[in-house]
């Protein structure tokens, strides 16, 4: 007994020290980068746009309280559930509003998600094996990137992992731990990113396809009743109190826009190919190892090896899963990265060498990414230059206007949404109206409006107002936050026509008026393409950025 208690101790030893060393190379410097600044996707150039939604969102709840409602500007948003707000929330309530707190439960679930990974690799393989998935795992650049900011990748994928690592020690489906294991991932990943929480369940499909068994019909059906359980108090919430928006966003949106015509894409690319670059360009180690040891999971498989049909089982479904979904978003392919890693230690050459070389490998490996951060394929422990509009927009929100603010084409990647401005307006001009087929709901009840609605928009507001009251919105705040306009010169009737509001807009907007002709607002300078126009009857003081003034908020 003494033994068996020595050998539970000491295990649960190792998995808290993997736990504390995921922390600590994942967190090191957790609150620097600026919001949305950390690239997403470094191929592309793609910044990490969704962490000012979140960040608003969050902040929200944290201040308002209202945790079933959050709202984004003034509006409702429900394309997904909500679990990310309510812990990033949380966590702000705790330690204050910050960076920081914002993304401390995501790093916190990347490390519980690694540490679960190292102990069914250990179980599954050995100690050494373990180990180097681990440090693959932790040096893999889109695994880093994303255990460091405000996103619902992390999250889903360590309730898509608990799930098979659940099913791993209990293939059958035979313990009621497990099943209830299972439903609470299921159910865990639900409330953090819509349907893609299901994605263990056709794992669990193709698992027990490819080893030639039948379908445990009870138990699945057990998994997903709890699972529906879990997730459906907010989901029946929003049905009673809120059912045209939340299948406006829910559904129409997330799930039939972006996943079967998205309006846009940030690359021409193919999916196949834009997913298979990326991810050879970021991580070609892994690729490499990863493509060696292919051949000897097959032959595993062959031979009817539960957890190597499970693994297989896993990898495929991750795979698949973003090129059915249209939208190309490099987050997306998140979930092939831990089965990979398994799939390089667990099989193939490395199999056959010297462990402890191997896991000295492995953190040489690690150590060389984070030499060399600023690299495609390198851990980004540098400071990263913030969005260019980060300095600028914080230094404003520092002056406490209460005047309105309207960005034109902006390039702050929404970061003024999370801003405590009197009011932010986003102006786009999209001569193709893009912005309109993104979510027509929107336009239905005002929240994006065209330029000539916007002129008169006191004759529109009562039409939008009774219809936002309709779909459950007892407010105007949203009405006119988006407004498309066909072309400069409509942004420049808007600017004349609105004495009172200010303006960030970019050099081709300002060139079309003249600074010089400008006589309702104040031209400010920020840089050589973007400029504040400032109303000219505000009472409050202005200063310029470089007099080394305090924001009034900074994240």
């Amino acid at each position: 007994m003494v033994r068996f208690e020595a050998l539970y101790l000491r295990r649960y030893v190792k998995y808290g020290c993997v736990f504390f060393i995921a922390l600590v190379l994942l967190g090191v410097g957790l609150g620097k980068s600026g919001l949305a600044s950390p690239f997403t996707d470094p191929i592309g150039g793609i910044r990490a746009q969704d962490e000012t939604t979140w960040a608003s969102m969050a902040a929200d709840v944290a201040s308002r309280g209202d945790w079933m409602n959050p709202l984004l500007i003034g509006r409702y948003f429900m394309q997904k559930p909500p679990l990310l707000i309510w812990l990033a929330g949380a966590s702000m309530k705790i330690f204050g509003i910050s960076a920081f707190a914002l993304r401390l439960p995501v790093l916190l679930a990347a490390c519980a998600a690694t540490t679960i990974l190292f102990a069914w690799w250990q179980s599954e393989k050995s100690f050494w094996p373990a180990c180097v998935a681990v440090f693959l795992l932790l040096s893999n650049p889109l695994w880093h990137t994303l255990a460091r900011l405000c996103y619902t990748d992390i999250l889903l994928q360590a309730g898509v992992l608990a799930a098979v690592v659940a099913v791993a020690r209990d293939p059958k489906l035979e313990r009621k731990r497990t099943v209830a294991l299972a439903g609470a991932a299921i159910a865990f990943g639900i409330m953090v990113k819509n349907v893609a929480g299901v994605l263990p369940l056709p794992i669990l499909v193709i698992f027990y396809f490819l080893n030639g068994w039948r379908l445990p019909w009870a138990a699945l059906l057990k998994i997903c009743v709890l699972a529906l359980l879990l997730a459906a108090p907010w989901h029946i919430y929003q049905i009673i109190q809120h059912p045209r928006w939340l299948f406006a966003d829910y559904v129409q949106v997330q799930l039939f826009e972006f996943g079967r015509n998205p309006p846009s894409q940030s690359s021409s690319e193919g999916a196949a190919w834009f997913y298979l670059k990326r991810l050879a360009l970021t991580d070609p180690i892994l690729c490499l190892l990863s493509t060696l040891a292919l051949p000897f999971l097959l032959r595993s498989v062959r031979e009817k090896k539960a957890n190597s049909v499970l693994l297989l089982s896993w990898l495929v479904v991750m795979a698949i899963a973003p090129l059915l979904f249209k939208y190309r978003n490099l987050p997306y392919v998140l979930g092939v990265i831990p089965p990979l890693c398994l799939l390089a230690t667990g099989f193939g050459p490395l199999t056959s060498w010297n462990k402890k070389m191997i896991a000295a490998a492995a953190v040489a490996l690690f150590c060389c990414k984070a030499g060399f951060s600023r690299q495609p394929w390198g851990l980004p422990y540098h400071e990263i230059a913030p969005i260019p509009a980060e300095r600028s927009l914080e230094w404003y929100a520092g002056l406490r206007r209460s005047n309105e603010l309207i960005v034109v084409n902006s390039d702050d990647e929404f970061y003024s949404m999370a801003l405590p401005l009197a009011k932010v307006r986003y102006c786009f001009i999209d001569a193709a109206g893009v912005t309109l087929r993104y979510a027509p709901h929107y336009a239905f009840l005002g929240i994006t409006v065209t330029a000539s609605q916007f002129e008169q928009l006191e004759r529109w507001r009562p039409q939008f107002r009774r219809r936002l009251h309709e779909w459950g919105l007892d407010a105007t705040d949203p009405i006119a936050t988006s407004i498309i306009a066909a072309s400069a010169p409509e942004v420049i009737q808007l600017i004349e026509s609105h004495p009172s509001s200010d303006f960030y807009i970019p050099a081709n907007v300002l060139a079309g008026i003249g600074s010089g002709t400008v006589t309702t607002h104040r031209v400010l300078a920020i840089s050589s393409d973007r400029f504040f126009l400032l109303a000219a009857g505000a009472s409050t003081p202005l200063r310029g950025p470089s007099d080394g003034s305090q924001p009034y908020w900074a994240w």
